[in-house]
């Protein structure tokens, strides 16, 4: 799960992201000092950061794509937003896929969403099924903005990273699209206010 802000030109800031599985890569031929180890650590983690950059980078560019496309304004990424402003916009959304070793070394869909400046992703396995991670990211996102205010001015995110991770495990629980019907979604929307206001 990615949540970015989708700033004027060529700016594409990352503002959260989250992993459940590991890249595969080849493992080391022998043992490895604990120095080596840590070596590798840092490494895959800075390819783990330029990966996610990309990945930013183009559900930018799609998401102004399809609002092109569609005829809607592109917003103006300095203007404040007022709450009334956040809760009457539409939601874009969008799939594309990356071959393999584009990105990552296998091929991947994201699913992308964006509401004004904010942009959200999933990148999924090539396997995934795409309506269920599209429902599953409409939920996320309605739930981000709902106890997250994410579009209001001076709202600080990074503050906020224990609610965020709430809603990802109730939605998303390791990871893994689930199937909701109606009363299951109330069931979890109950769990969800029950960690999020303790």
């Amino acid at each position: 799960m990615v949540l970015l802000s989708l700033g004027p030109g060529e700016l594409c800031r990352l503002v959260y992201s989250r992993s459940w599985a590991a890249e595969r890569q080849p493992g080391p031929a022998g043992r490895e000092s604990p120095a080596e180890a840590e070596l590798r650590h840092q490494q895959q983690r800075l390819r783990s950061k330029e990966q996610l950059a990309a990945v930013a980078r183009q559900v930018k560019s799609s998401c102004i794509l399809s609002r092109q496309a569609a005829e809607k304004p592109v917003p103006d990424f300095g203007s404040v937003i007022t709450e009334e402003l956040a809760g009457s916009q539409d939601l874009d959304l969008g799939v594309f896929r990356l071959p393999a070793g584009d990105i990552y070394v296998e091929e991947t869909t994201v699913v992308w969403a964006a509401v004004l400046s904010l942009g959200f992703a999933l990148i999924c396995d090539s396997h995934e099924n795409l309506m269920l991670a599209e429902n599953t990211l409409k939920m996320i996102v309605k739930y981000f903005m709902q106890h997250l205010n994410l579009l209001v001015q001076g709202n600080d995110v990074v503050l906020k990273t224990d609610r965020i991770e709430a809603i990802l495990n109730t939605f998303l629980p390791h990871g893994q699209l689930m199937f909701l019907n109606c009363c299951f979604i109330q069931s979890l929307e109950k769990e969800l206010n029950a960690s999020i206001f303790k």
